[in-house]
């Protein structure tokens, strides 16, 4: 039935294109010059050729050399012609048919006595030809034009001979070119109107032909149409059915959902789902408040919006970023909140199926192991760092002994022993550092937390480093307190351990004749009231490529190695946490040659 509809559609769509007026004008215009062109080449090849003859009988008749000319230009004419009917342009080739004729005829009339009887047939075939292949108006307009003009030239003769008459023919040879003329007039008009009334004859047939055609196809519709009414009606009733259906799958979907939803929003771990493109589709809360992401935000972005990869290399391979083969897989990444910090995270991937078994997209869900991460790299490192602290005190203690056991010389027994006594005190202050940051690492370094007396507590730091400083003819400076400072809290004990260091590297690091000044002051940063105790000192400078070291475990610059000072590299970490159980911040700015300055940042709360 559908190939029977299509082949009607084509079928109707054809009739409409053959009853157009336009359209169907200019296809049979078409057919009736491309049908008559070939008598009408004929005709002039023959016409051609009886001038051609007339013109060598009597060379010196130029009237005849000029009909020659005539039939000549003629031909290439319709040689034109006949080139403009085979790419389709019909107006233009009738045109020129229908001029040549007319030319032909005329100069028939002028040259020769008598042929204007021969003018009169050929303009009955010219406006044949106008009214079939140009239009019915230039049929009539052709036709009394030439009316015109043969009453013209018949007025002509009768009332004077023609004054460039050469030629006389003799009467019998007029009435055979009449007759000849005749002849083709008949032949080629009766043509055109037969190969006319057959384009007409074919036309109506193929719309008798469509009718027909229609005439079932509308049965045919008209049969659909009542069989489409009933299944109308039995999907009406299938349709009351299914809503039912609907309704109760709906209410237990909702149920589900919601149940699926409490779930999710009591799970610990961030979930996300994704499609097979890795666009996320939903979040659940705990994701939210890990990533900094809502939801709105992140739903519809790439998976790889938290990766801490380059993401024209994930689009690049979005599959092999999966690793999924069987059920799920689970490896640890890193990822990226929405504020630019990274986390370390146990990420799960397992795939998510329709109810068909087709792989539809992926649940995500991953744990924030920040902090695990931390502590083992931090136990691995401590454990290097450690090592190698221990390794050279240790080594100097056993060669020590060694001597004193393999050579008996009372005089280096006192030189043995103090560096003993050197490598011991160093092992003590190694162990004493380290038990300081395991305190300070376990959140039990804080013991107090209650207004700060920063007067005091630089007062007894500058006590206990006074004579160092005056041995090494240093001068310690402190700058007046402000007097509306606000109140800081915090632990006196950490606090002033962390001002001690800072003062006693600044008198280690300053040379004879330096200054060592302590500023107490009042800033603002980020937003927030600080309040800031700096140690300013006047030795060489930290070289930037030390800087950002400075306050990394068991880090010793540059000027300490070579210096020889003593020193296990775990004195700024200490510094670091002690300000950062007290919610601060230490910070350095220095210069090489310009000397160093250490601040530590306070929170006014």
């Amino acid at each position: 039935m559908n190939k029977l509809l299509q082949a009607t559609t084509q079928d109707i769509l054809s009739t409409q294109n053959l009853v157009v007026k336009e359209v169907w004008a200019e296809a049979e215009r078409l057919r009736l010059l491309r049908n008559i062109l070939p008598w009408i080449g004929m005709a002039l090849s023959i016409g051609l050729a009886v001038a051609l003859i007339a013109a060598l009988w009597q060379p010196r008749a130029w009237q005849v050399w000029v009909m020659v000319g005539v039939m000549v230009l003629s031909m290439g004419g319709y040689v034109q012609a006949t080139r403009w009917s085979r790419r389709g342009n019909t107006a233009a080739g009738s045109r020129l048919i229908i001029g040549l004729t007319v030319i032909i005829g005329l100069t028939m009339a002028l040259f020769f006595e008598d042929l204007i009887v021969a003018f009169a047939i050929l303009g009955l075939l010219i406006s044949l030809l106008a009214g079939v292949l140009i239009s019915p108006k230039a049929g009539y307009g052709f036709a009394v034009g030439l009316t015109a003009t043969g009453i013209g030239l018949v007025v002509l003769a009768l009332i004077s001979p023609y004054p460039w008459r050469v030629l006389n023919l003799s009467s019998q040879t007029k009435q055979w070119v009449d007759l000849t003329i005749f002849l083709a007039t008949m032949f080629l008009g009766t043509h055109l109107m037969v190969i006319s009334q057959q384009g007409t004859r074919m036309a109506f047939e193929r719309l008798v032909e469509q009718s027909n055609k229609l005439k079932v196809a509308n049965k045919e519709l008209a049969r659909e149409v009542h069989e489409r009414q009933q299944a109308e009606a039995t999907l009406a009733q299938l349709n009351s059915t299914l809503e039912a259906l609907v309704a109760e799958r709906t209410a237990e979907a909702i149920a589900e959902k919601e149940k699926s939803d409490a779930i999710l929003r009591s799970v610990g771990d961030a979930i996300s789902v994704t499609d097979l493109d890795m666009r996320i589709q939903y979040v659940n809360e705990a994701f939210v408040a890990l990533t900094g992401y809502s939801s709105t935000e992140i739903i519809g972005r790439p998976m790889y919006t938290l990766l801490l990869q380059e993401p024209a290399e994930v689009e690049r391979r979005p599959r092999s970023f999966l690793w999924t083969n069987g059920v799920y897989t689970q490896r640890e990444i890193i990822m990226r909140r929405k504020d630019g910090r990274t986390y370390d995270a146990a990420l799960t991937v397992a795939p998510l199926h329709n109810a068909q078994g087709q792989r539809t997209g992926y649940v995500f869900s991953h744990q924030d192991i920040t902090k695990f991460k931390a502590l083992e790299r931090a136990r691995s490192q401590f454990i290097t760092n450690v090592s190698h602290e221990l390794r050279t005190p240790v080594t100097s203690i056993k060669l020590c002994t060694y001597l004193l056991q393999a050579e008996h010389a009372p005089e280096k027994t006192e030189t043995y022993l103090q560096a003993l006594e050197r490598q011991v005190g160093r092992l003590e202050n190694l162990i004493e550092d380290i038990l300081q940051m395991v305190s300070l690492d376990s959140g039990k370094g804080m013991t107090v937390w209650e207004p700060l007396l920063l007067q005091t507590i630089i007062g007894e730091t500058l006590t206990c480093y006074q004579r160092q400083a005056e041995a090494r003819n240093i001068t310690v400076r402190v700058n007046p307190l402000p007097t509306d400072l606000p109140v800081v809290k915090g632990d006196p004990f950490r606090l002033q351990q962390a001002l001690k260091e800072l003062l006693e590297n600044a008198l280690i690091f300053t040379p004879p004749g330096g200054t060592v000044t302590l500023d107490v002051a009042e800033a603002e940063r980020h937003g927030h009231p600080w309040v800031t105790l700096s140690v300013q000192d006047t030795g060489p400078g930290i070289t930037p490529e030390e800087k950002p070291k400075l306050f990394n475990r068991f880090f010793r610059g540059r000027l300490a190695e070579s210096g020889h000072i003593p020193g296990t590299g775990l004195g700024l970490s200490i510094v670091y946490e002690i300000m950062r159980a007290h919610g601060g911040d230490v910070t350095v700015e220095s210069e090489e040659g310009q000397g160093s300055t250490f601040t530590l940042w306070l929170p006014v709360r």
